[in-house]
């Protein structure tokens, strides 16, 4: 998730600053742009397209979501609120971490784990599909602000299980 560890880590860094792309992110382009990518990435999700890699359907996913986010909220927060440069970093952070340290190849991964692992992604308690939803509705409730975040986590941990197990 490359493209999202990189504009969220932009996004901090900007939205802090006045300019052409604090302006950019605030604006109903990136709305309109963020609501296209989650809709195109969830219904190719539902549908379990192969053709398109899964890692970049999650990251793409992810960037909509982020997009949606940052265009959305801040109408709903005092002008400066620090959770839209706090956020960002802790999203970048969080994904980079299990990017690094969880993604494993699959021959690397203790057997009895990986049993684990597989039947965990089966079990449908960790669906993608249900991961994404959630993602969508914590959108609509800026009052609820840790619920996002804690979604976005789920999916970036859902994506983490995905890569371990190369497969969705």
């Amino acid at each position: 998730m490359y493209l999202f560890i990189f504009l969220n880590l932009c996004i901090a860094f900007v939205i802090k600053s006045e300019g052409v792309f604090r302006a950019i992110f605030l604006s109903d382009y990136s709305l309109y742009l963020g609501l296209v990518l989650m809709t195109f990435n969830f219904i190719i999700s539902c549908v379990k397209y192969q053709k398109i890699a899964y890692k970049l359907r999650y990251d793409l996913f992810a960037v909509g979501a982020l997009l949606v986010w940052v265009s959305y909220w801040p109408a709903f927060f005092r002008e400066g609120s620090p959770i839209f440069y706090l956020y960002p970093l802790y999203f970048a952070l969080i994904t980079a971490l299990f990017s690094l340290v969880f993604i494993k190849e699959r021959d690397q991964i203790d057997p009895d784990a990986l049993i684990w692992l597989q039947w965990l992604s089966d079990s449908g308690r960790f669906n993608p599909v249900i991961i994404m939803l959630s993602v969508c509705i914590s959108l609509f409730f800026p009052q609820h602000f840790m619920l996002f975040p804690l979604t976005v986590s789920l999916l970036i941990m859902r994506f983490t299980l995905a890569c371990c197990l190369q497969n969705e």
